[in-house]
Protein backbone atom coordinates (compact mmCIF):
# COMPACT_ATOMS: atom_id res chain seq x y z
CA UNK A 1 0.00 0.00 0.00
CA UNK A 2 1.49 3.29 -1.06
CA UNK A 3 0.39 6.75 -0.14
CA UNK A 4 -0.55 9.65 -2.42
CA UNK A 5 2.14 12.31 -2.12
CA UNK A 6 1.40 16.02 -2.09
CA UNK A 7 4.94 17.32 -1.46
CA UNK A 8 6.56 14.83 -3.81
CA UNK A 9 10.22 15.79 -3.37
CA UNK A 10 10.02 16.20 0.41
CA UNK A 11 8.23 12.88 0.86
CA UNK A 12 10.66 11.00 -1.38
CA UNK A 13 13.55 12.50 0.61
CA UNK A 14 11.86 11.39 3.84
CA UNK A 15 11.38 7.86 2.47
CA UNK A 16 15.08 7.79 1.55
CA UNK A 17 16.07 8.82 5.08
CA UNK A 18 13.77 6.20 6.64
CA UNK A 19 15.04 3.47 4.29
CA UNK A 20 18.68 4.26 5.14
CA UNK A 21 17.89 4.09 8.86
CA UNK A 22 16.01 0.79 8.45
CA UNK A 23 18.14 -1.08 5.87
CA UNK A 24 21.44 0.77 5.33
CA UNK A 25 22.24 0.75 1.63
CA UNK A 26 20.04 -2.22 0.62
CA UNK A 27 16.75 -0.61 -0.45
CA UNK A 28 14.92 1.00 -3.35
CA UNK A 29 12.01 3.37 -3.77
CA UNK A 30 9.16 2.56 -6.13
CA UNK A 31 7.20 5.65 -7.20
CA UNK A 32 4.32 5.85 -9.64
CA UNK A 33 3.48 9.26 -11.09
CA UNK A 34 -0.04 9.59 -12.48
CA UNK A 35 -1.21 11.94 -15.22
CA UNK A 36 -3.39 13.85 -12.72
CA UNK A 37 -0.23 15.00 -10.90
CA UNK A 38 -0.44 12.64 -7.93
CA UNK A 39 2.28 10.21 -6.93
CA UNK A 40 2.26 7.00 -4.89
CA UNK A 41 5.54 5.74 -3.43
CA UNK A 42 7.06 3.32 -0.98
CA UNK A 43 10.58 2.25 0.00
CA UNK A 44 11.30 -1.46 0.02
CA UNK A 45 13.90 -4.05 0.94
CA UNK A 46 13.81 -7.57 -0.50
CA UNK A 47 14.23 -10.45 1.94
CA UNK A 48 14.43 -12.99 -0.87
CA UNK A 49 12.42 -15.93 -2.15
CA UNK A 50 10.03 -17.66 0.23
CA UNK A 51 9.52 -21.42 0.03
CA UNK A 52 5.80 -22.00 -0.01
CA UNK A 53 3.16 -24.14 -1.69
CA UNK A 54 2.24 -21.59 -4.37
CA UNK A 55 3.02 -22.28 -8.03
CA UNK A 56 4.64 -18.88 -8.53
CA UNK A 57 7.89 -17.52 -7.15
CA UNK A 58 6.94 -15.67 -3.96
CA UNK A 59 9.20 -12.93 -2.61
CA UNK A 60 9.22 -11.49 0.88
CA UNK A 61 9.57 -7.74 1.01
CA UNK A 62 9.68 -5.14 3.77
CA UNK A 63 8.08 -1.77 2.90
CA UNK A 64 7.87 1.72 4.34
CA UNK A 65 5.44 4.40 3.30
CA UNK A 66 4.54 7.77 4.77
CA UNK A 67 2.00 10.54 4.42
CA UNK A 68 4.35 13.03 6.07
CA UNK A 69 2.82 12.58 9.53
CA UNK A 70 2.60 8.79 9.92
CA UNK A 71 5.12 6.18 8.80
CA UNK A 72 3.95 2.61 8.23
CA UNK A 73 6.09 -0.56 8.07
CA UNK A 74 4.79 -3.66 6.27
CA UNK A 75 6.27 -7.10 5.61
CA UNK A 76 4.55 -8.67 2.61
CA UNK A 77 4.72 -11.65 0.26
CA UNK A 78 4.50 -10.71 -3.41
CA UNK A 79 4.58 -12.25 -6.87
CA UNK A 80 6.61 -10.42 -9.46
CA UNK A 81 5.06 -9.55 -12.78
CA UNK A 82 6.37 -11.90 -15.45
CA UNK A 83 6.23 -11.00 -19.13
CA UNK A 84 4.69 -14.00 -20.84
CA UNK A 85 5.20 -12.79 -24.41
CA UNK A 86 6.46 -9.56 -26.01
CA UNK A 87 3.85 -8.58 -28.59
CA UNK A 88 5.59 -5.48 -29.93
CA UNK A 89 8.88 -3.72 -29.36
CA UNK A 90 10.36 -0.87 -31.34
CA UNK A 91 12.84 1.95 -31.04
CA UNK A 92 10.81 5.16 -30.81
CA UNK A 93 13.83 7.21 -31.92
CA UNK A 94 13.69 5.42 -35.31
CA UNK A 95 10.01 6.32 -35.99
Amino acid sequence: MADVLDGREETLERLEELACEQWGDEWAIRATHFSDGTTQAYAFHSRGVVDDDRDKKTLEQERLYTDGEQTVFQRVHIHREDVVEVLEERDLEQD
